[in-house]
This record gives structure tokens, sequence and C-alpha cells, in this order.
């Protein structure tokens, strides 16, 4: 096998994955339905291309910056979400450069003014509505920040594993926390702060079907799993979204 250092800092079971997934599908998407009935809320977003992706995403993050993955919709009070990606130092709300996932499932990069208009029809029509649907009345996700090795340990992964040839397609997921219950019921989740708030995830496809770690690799999914429960597991996932909680002085807590 290759010398391919294992992701035991980014990989979630399958069981917490999906229970995400779940928790975006019956509380989150049937709100967003609700918007228009012509146009129904995107579960996933499928990256044909995993090597320009595994590109694109590196070259964001080669500047010892962290990955900003911002929510925004075409129209304003709509469903229809769109996904910005773009290179943050820090703590960033203001990025200075903008890339659209295309639906050819690309990153295109888009003028500033654009890429705000789409988060503004977001924040203004969509992040409001969901916000009533946190328990705590607190406010939805705007973004999702992903620290610079996160992001390179998922990237990495993703690469190898299309260089095996064991996957030949990408999805990111629409997910969300779960309630406090649910997410309790994970031992190795330390996200209490994000309870039912939306997150991304990226998952596998292979020959057009959607496919898991331990599918396609079973002994470096068995390695991973045993070298999480020593001292190396970090318990974290995908990305932290933001808002909430806000920012520490020194970046995200």
């Amino acid at each position: 096998m290759e010398d391919q250092k294992l992701p035991v800092r980014t990989f979630i079971p399958t069981k917490v994955g999906e229970a995400r997934q779940n928790w975006y599908k019956t509380k989150k998407k049937p709100e967003l339905d609700k918007l228009d009935a012509n146009i129904k809320a995107p579960e996933s977003f499928l990256i044909a291309d995993i090597r320009a992706f595994v590109s694109d995403v590196s070259k964001l993050i080669a500047k010892n910056s962290n990955l900003g993955v911002y929510f925004g919709t075409q129209t304003d009070g709509k469903p229809d979400l769109v996904l910005l990606f773009a290179s943050v130092k820090k703590w960033s709300n203001l990025p200075g450069e903008y890339y659209l996932l295309n639906a050819k499932g690309r990153l295109e990069v888009i003028a500033v003014e654009k890429a705000h208009a789409l988060r503004n029809n977001y924040q203004n029509g969509i992040k409001p509505l969901l916000s009533r649907s946190t328990d705590d009345g607190h406010t939805e996700t705007e973004y999702v920040y992903f620290e610079k090795d996160i992001i390179t340990e998922i990237v990495d992964e993703i690469d190898y594993q299309a260089r095996q040839g064991n996957i030949n397609g990408l999805k990111i997921q629409m997910v969300s926390y779960a309630d406090k219950k649910t997410e309790g019921g994970f031992r190795k989740t330390l996200t209490p702060k994000y309870i039912q708030r939306l997150a991304i995830l990226f998952t596998y496809v292979k020959d057009g079907r959607d496919t898991t770690f331990e599918e396609i690799d079973q002994e470096r999914f068995r390695l991973t799993i045993a070298a999480q429960e020593g001292p190396l597991v970090s318990g974290l996932d995908t990305g932290m979204p933001i808002p909430p909680p806000p920012p520490s002085i020194g970046g995200p807590e």
C-alpha cells in the first residue's frame, strides 16, 4: 500500500454522516422546498472531475490559507442553493476572491459583487428561515470554515482514493448536525454548539453509485478506525459551521 497518511482527523463513521444527511433531508430541506414548489433545494453537488477539484482546492490553500465554503442562493427567497469557495488566511467574512461550484462540478472564479449578491440572497431569505429550526434560537450557519490541515487531509485522501482507482466521482452533501440526543450518541463527536446547523460533507462515488470508505478500501478503513481509538483522534470531521459560535480573538474555537 502506498505510504499515505491515514485520515484520522477527518473520517467520521457512516452512521454519523447518514444521521446528519437525514437531519438535513427531514428538517431543513422541507422548509426550503416550501419557498417555491417549482424549485427543490439540493441534497448534494456532484463533482465528476476529481483531479480538477483537488487541484483547484489545493491552489486555494497553497499560501498558508484556510478554506471557507459559503452558502448562497441565486434568487432571494428561493431554495436554489449554491456553494462558494474562498481562500481565507484566518477568519474572514469578506474574502477578496470567490469561486462558484458550477453545474459541471468545477470551481469557476466569479466577480466579488456577484458572490456578495448570492450570499446576501441566502442571508436575507434562507438563513433567517432556517434559524427558526434550531432549538436554541441561534443563527443558522453562514459558511463552513476548514482549517488548512483539515481540508488538506480531506483532499489528500480524496486524491489518494482516486489514484488507486477506488472512486471516480465525488459529492458534496448538504448535511445538518442533528439534535442533542442523536449527536450525544456519537461518542467521538465534539460539536454540541453546532447542534441542528447546516454543514457539508464530502462523500465518494464509484461508477455513478454512492459508496463508502469501508466499501472501497477495507484495510485502510480498519487502520483508520484503529488509529482513531488512540491518542491521534481529534473529534474533527467536516468544517466548522460559522456562525455559530462567534470567533474567538485568535480564530475559531
